[in-house]
């Protein structure tokens, strides 16, 4: 008597097929954040992406100064603007701006 070949089901077949569709996402995933990137260094990305605001007048910027300029010796985050205002124009500062302390550029 010949019996008939019997098809065995994979069990973890439907957990295979969750793993790859995970696996897939994740590599969709991947290659968006990389043409993101590649979109930014090529000057066609967000034009907004870098930018910082200013302590004083809360613009969007791309360069900061770092500096302490009042009484409280916090130090602040200040544009180029208001970086005249803070230290007079002067990298150390002078008379009339005894707060002032250069912190470097962000």
């Amino acid at each position: 008597m010949l019996s008939e070949p019997t098809t065995s089901v994979d069990v973890d077949d439907t957990s295979s097929n969750i793993v790859m569709d995970q696996k897939a996402l994740r590599k969709a995933n991947k290659k968006l954040m990389k043409a993101e990137r590649r979109a930014q260094r090529e000057g066609r990305g967000d034009p907004l992406a870098g930018q910082k605001i200013c302590d004083m007048c809360n613009a969007s910027v791309n360069l900061l100064v770092r500096c302490t300029y009042d009484e409280s010796q916090q130090w602040k985050m200040v544009c180029g603007k208001c970086w005249k205002v803070a230290s007079g124009g002067v990298v150390d500062g002078d008379s009339t701006h005894p707060f002032y302390k250069y912190g470097g550029l962000w």
